[in-house]
């Protein structure tokens, strides 16, 4: 019979017994702060990360309402041992996202952090002054006048789309797409089009997947259960290693296939130094600095590392939350015919009168933006997001410690029921008045000074190309198309959790 101490020596396994203790009573003292906080919270565990798995995996879509109703407006959970604030309180989230914004300017939580070295200093997860340079760097690029001339570049992929179903329809007498590969594509051509000049038509059909494709898939798969992951959330302290040994989550070959290509791109654009371009890349390359410029304080401009980091964003962006956003939008009005016949009328006597899809064609789609904005709050592009506490702060009788991570639960606000009357329909005339939509129960990105940048540039990404294609086709459900409400999974960003096809049929 085999004994422990055939395996090991006493001395190890009362080493080993002694570190157990010793990590039990560190998770203990981590997982107590919520306790003395008096803020109810669900008990963490280690199998659970904390709490961290229920709230993003098994209940991603539920955790949120149901610790409302279970616990109210206000309670906790642990990201690994990091313990988190959750607020379903509209006043107590516009105090951190807006009035307080300069107590909660960053986002906080680790994994940020282990990005590799251009992804950490992307506008995502740049923090303080850092941050502040970025997005005043940024900012222009998404002008009122950039955007116009983006727009037009926009038309060129949106005209590929079409052809393609055209094509498909010619020759199979219907043209069946899926959602989720054909607006992938498509998006992440409108990114390489207007955001960087570079024409890519990667919707022909016969086309094998694109390289950019394939790399920017592998650039998701990453786990909660990784090890990597894993010890960072146990141990915070570690994160402050990766980054300084430029360790990154996210895995090496996608990581070092985009860095090719934002690099191909910056010396292409350099080397043609198109002044006054709209080309989001040739805008920043005009505003590059170097780390001395950075050591010295400069409050505009970016270095070569930060440029690539925000461009591979832009692509990552272009490639996932906006692609999912273009299918959801299909999707909610090929299965409400009603609502989609009203907006082809508005397309159509949009184009009797302005003959054109411009920037400013586009925008004066009201019922096209009611149905957009609506899919968005119904399909919300993130379960949430987070800011962290500066100092110490009490908001509304809340208690807020110095560096406390604070949730904002984007998916659970738009769908609470003490704020929407059936939330989980599609019901467009809500967002007739978005005046009177508060922000902080409708936020698909964000909030407040830290809001998504892209953002202008996505919703009209949207438009332009839903608006085309409901101008030339009408989109029907195909016997396999899954009723609503679709069911979602998280990755990078909330998506379909199955396949989801329709029909383009020709108006004329």
């Amino acid at each position: 019979m085999i004994t422990p101490t055939d395996i090991l020596s006493i001395e190890a396994w009362i080493l080993i017994g002694t570190l157990a203790v010793l990590f039990r009573v560190y998770l203990n003292r981590k997982w107590s702060v919520l306790k003395k906080l008096d803020i109810p919270h669900e008990p963490p565990s280690i199998l659970g990360i904390g709490n961290i798995i229920e709230a993003l995996k098994k209940r991603a879509f539920t955790f949120g309402l149901e610790n409302k109703r279970k616990y109210g407006p206000i309670y906790g959970m642990y990201i690994g041992t990091k313990p988190m604030i959750c607020i379903h309180d509209p006043e107590i989230l516009r105090s951190v996202l807006i009035k307080d914004f300069s107590n909660f300017p960053n986002r906080e939580v680790t994994p940020n952090r282990i990005s590799g070295r251009e992804l950490n200093s992307s506008v995502l997860n740049a923090r303080g002054q850092e941050w502040k340079r970025i997005r005043s760097t940024m900012s222009p690029t998404f002008s009122s006048s950039k955007l116009r001339h983006m727009s037009e570049l926009m038309g060129w992929c949106s005209d590929n789309f079409l052809n393609m179903l055209t094509n498909r329809h010619q020759k199979d007498g219907v043209a069946i797409f899926d959602l989720r590969e054909t607006f992938s594509r498509l998006s992440l051509d409108m990114v390489l089009s207007a955001a960087f000049s570079t024409k890519v038509n990667s919707l022909k059909d016969g086309e094998e997947e694109s390289e950019i494709t394939k790399h920017a898939k592998l650039l998701f798969r990453f786990s909660f259960k990784s090890p990597f992951i894993i010890l960072v959330l146990l141990f915070p302290s570690l994160a402050k290693v990766y980054e300084k040994l430029n360790l990154s989550a996210f895995q090496t070959a996608p990581l070092n296939y985009f860095r090719k290509i934002t690099n191909v791109l910056m010396e292409r654009n350099t080397d043609s130094n198109v002044k006054g371009s709209a080309d989001i890349m040739q805008l920043l390359i005009e505003n590059k600095i170097s780390d001395d410029d950075v050591q010295n304080g400069v409050d505009k401009g970016m270095t070569r590392d930060e440029i690539i980091g925000n461009s591979i964003i832009m692509i990552i962006a272009g490639f996932e939350n906006t692609a999912n956003a273009m299918g959801y939008l299909a999707y909610n009005l090929a299965m409400h015919p009603e609502i989609q016949k009203k907006v082809q009328e508005e397309i159509d006597e949009m184009m009797d009168e302005k003959e054109e899809f411009d920037y400013d064609s586009v925008n004066s789609l009201k019922l096209l933006e009611m149905c957009l904005q609506e899919s968005l709050r119904l399909y919300t592009p993130i379960i949430g997001t987070q800011r962290a506490s500066q100092e110490e702060v009490v908001i509304n009788g809340l208690t807020i410690p110095a560096k406390t991570l604070v949730l904002i639960p984007s998916y659970a606000l738009a769908h609470d029921d003490d704020y929407w009357e059936e939330p989980f329909e599609f019901r467009p005339e809500r967002m007739r008045d978005m005046k009177e939509i508060n922000p902080m129960l409708h936020q698909p990105f964000g909030a407040g000074p830290r809001n998504c940048i892209g953002m202008r540039f996505a919703l009209l990404e949207i438009k332009m190309i839903i608006a085309k294609l409901l101008r030339e086709f009408t989109l029907e459900p195909t016997e396999n198309t899954p009723k609503p409400p679709l069911e979602l999974v998280v990755a990078t960003g909330v998506r379909m959790k199955e396949k989801v096809q329709l029909k383009a049929i020709p108006r004329r």
